[in-house]
């Protein structure tokens, strides 16, 4: 969908209305296929969606600037041997400078990056604080994407010119900008430093990234005072090693890695311990260990150890936070799980250190995901978080909505269990909360599986619907520029001898209509492309389900070895099955939801060609042709998909 038109031309009119209707913004209700870039004048749009409809909305370049909040103050928190760290950070992001947080995970970053807005906000200063989003690959696109509803308030589905937004925040400053758990690359920190010049950034990321060599601090686990303060404060004990000799510190200390959480829940579990306070109320001397001593026992033996002892209810909550492995709301405890009780079990799992609280969400730890695994508890039925979903997000007064990939895993496992009917009504309401949260690639695989729905549920109706929407999303958000370049790519696959060139030429020609503007050019991006799926393996540095996804995805047959639908059909389920294999593997979220995504689609594809059959009235050598288009195009996608979390194994 392309359109021109003067700069002061800013109608609101739907397509079907009258184009020269005027308003403030132009808003566009999407019908059919749409291809290309939405641009007016010398900007290119964006599209929001609002109100169960595609919105053309201006570029960044005409959008006013929102006026940043205030940084929050967090509460002040004790840290225990960080005051140096803290102050040094203050200081440099106070002459203009941006730092870095660099270390393991659990030492202590996002709680030093909390103390440093702590004192930022006592300064004045205004800026925005991003925190990642389950489900999201952490790339420099997605961060545009955040940082552009930050400054402009608008959730944009596509992508944002790098250019323009430098263009549009040319003139921003005194603006700090906090991103944790920043994975992206030393060149990609450089890019969004210099496309937000006048902002001061604080990244906390697990390596040293940040070209500034000298702002970026290594954050390392507490050492040992720290460690025996940090204690000693939570049990409410003398501060210093004597009143800790009992609880086997040393051991403890080791266990915990000089990680804070889980020196917490250490402190947590022998507070919990009944024994223990009878002693300390008795102020009995400590000469000799508890029968059971608590410092001999694990972290993940602490966390499952407090887990036992929860309510029912949080309990349940508990169990939900490792099912789907999303931070959840006090709002969604209840809907996830069935429980009305379990509404109120955010501060109990909290004061259990068994979860860590942040922006109104609440995420387990990863040593509370391994107790609930090792107590081998039932995880939470995805048919009752489906029901509790659907009726929350269709209620009149619905919480804010829960986070999209949420809603994308419970769909995933309905998926997994055959529960079609329900799977349908799920993602008819789950997929626009995704749009409206400007979360297109979710609500793409969300409509996706909602085609595997249908499909296999018989329910014809909402198949159109399913693959008409997922159609025009998809058009939307990427284009058709993949299968013009796949097909164009195949003009330099060898051709089986028998092929009639000219019925492959024109299919390819017919193929290419929809981009006349496609060059050679065009073409040696294509070949390219294919290239790519030629991969290497690094095993010592591959994340887990890599290696197994590569195995997969490297072809057994050329494009052109596949003649029929029925074979096509067949490669692209053993594709889908080894991938989902792949994903069981991963351990890394991103490479799981990378695989399991890939997994759907080659299903998908499967499904939609084998209602689609072969075509008795043409000839095998053009049906082979076609296949042989599509499963070089698939080929593709492959790639494409899966080499963002595994780049170290496909190169």
């Amino acid at each position: 969908m392309s359109g021109e038109s003067g700069p002061a031309d800013r109608s609101a009119a739907p397509v079907s209305q009258d184009p020269a209707r005027a308003d403030d913004r132009r808003s566009v209700v999407v019908h059919g296929d749409v291809r290309g870039n939405v641009s007016t004048g010398d900007y290119t749009l964006n599209v929001v969606y609002v109100d169960g409809k595609f919105v053309e909305t201006e570029s960044v370049l005409e959008l006013p600037l929102r006026e940043p909040p205030p940084l929050r103050a967090p509460a002040r928190a004790d840290l225990f041997g960080r005051d140096e760290i803290v102050e040094r950070t203050v200081r440099q992001l106070t002459g203009g400078t941006s730092v870095q947080l660099y270390g393991a995970a659990d030492v202590g970053k996002k709680a030093i990056a909390e103390e440093v807005h702590r004192k930022l906000a006592a300064q004045g200063r205004r800026g925005h604080v991003l925190a990642p989003r389950a489900g999201e690959t952490g790339t420099l696109e997605s961060l545009y994407q955040r940082l552009t509803e930050a400054f402009f308030g608008k959730t944009f589905l596509r992508g944002v010119d790098e250019t323009m937004l430098h263009e549009a925040v040319a003139h921003v400053s005194d603006v700090h900008l906090t991103v944790f758990d920043c994975a992206l690359s030393r060149e990609d920190v450089a890019r969004v430093m210099q496309t937000f010049s006048g902002c001061t950034f604080l990244f906390t990321s697990p390596y040293p990234t940040l070209p500034d060599t000298a702002a970026a601090h290594h954050v390392q686990p507490l050492a040992r005072a720290a460690a025996i303060k940090l204690l000693s404060s939570e049990l409410g004990l003398t501060p210093g090693p004597v009143g800790l000799q009992n609880l086997q510190f040393d051991h403890a200390y080791r266990m915990a890695e000089g990680k804070p959480q889980r020196l917490r829940q250490y402190a947590e579990f022998i507070k919990g311990s009944d024994q223990w306070r009878a002693r300390a109320a008795a102020r009995e001397p400590h000469d000799q260990p508890p029968p059971v001593d608590p410092g001999l026992l694990s972290p993940r033996q602490q966390a499952e150890a407090l887990a036992v002892a929860l309510s029912e209810p949080a309990r349940n909550a508990l169990v939900a936070l490792a099912t789907f492995g999303v931070p959840l709301t006090d709002a969604w405890f209840a809907p996830v799980t069935g429980d009305p009780r379990a509404a109120e079990a955010g501060p109990e799992l909290h004061d259990r250190r068994l979860v860590t609280y942040s922006g109104g969400t609440y995420r387990i730890t990863e040593d509370a995901f391994a107790a609930v695994r090792h107590q081998n508890w039932a995880p939470t039925a995805a048919a009752t978080a489906a029901e509790g979903l659907t009726a929350g997000l269709t209620a009149k007064t619905a919480p804010p909505g829960p986070d999209p990939y949420l809603l994308l895993t419970v769909a995933r496992a309905l998926n997994d269990a055959q529960q079609w009917v329900l799977l349908s009504r799920l993602v008819r309401v789950a997929a626009p909360a995704a749009l409206t949260a400007g979360r297109g690639q979710i609500a793409l695989q969300l409509y996706m599986l909602g085609k595997v729905a249908a499909t296999h549920g018989g329910m014809s109706k909402d198949l159109r619907y399913f693959v008409s929407t997922e159609e025009q999303i998809r058009n939307l958000l990427k284009g058709d520029k993949l299968a013009v370049a796949a097909a164009l790519a195949l003009l330099t696959a060898p051709v089986a001898p028998t092929a009639k060139i000219g019925s492959l030429f024109s299919y390819l020609a017919k193929l290419a209509s929809a981009n006349t503007a496609a060059t050679a050019g065009t073409a040696a991006v294509a070949v390219a492309a294919a290239a790519t799926v030629v991969v290497v393996t690094n095993a010592n540095e591959a994340p887990a389900g890599c290696a197994e996804a590569k195995q997969i995805i490297v072809p057994t047959q050329r494009p052109t070895d596949l003649r029929t639908t029925k074979a096509f059909v067949d490669q692209s389920r053993r594709v889908a099955a080894g991938l989902r294999a792949a994903a069981g593997k991963a351990t890394d979220a991103k490479v799981k939801s990378a695989l399991q995504t890939r997994a759907d689609e080659r299903n998908s594809v499967a499904d939609a060609k084998e209602r689609e059959g072969d075509d008795a009235r043409m000839h095998p050598d053009v049906v082979a042709a076609l296949v042989a288009s599509k499963a070089l195009q698939e080929e593709i996608k492959d790639t494409q998909e899966i080499s963002p979390v595994c780049s170290n194994v496909l190169e």
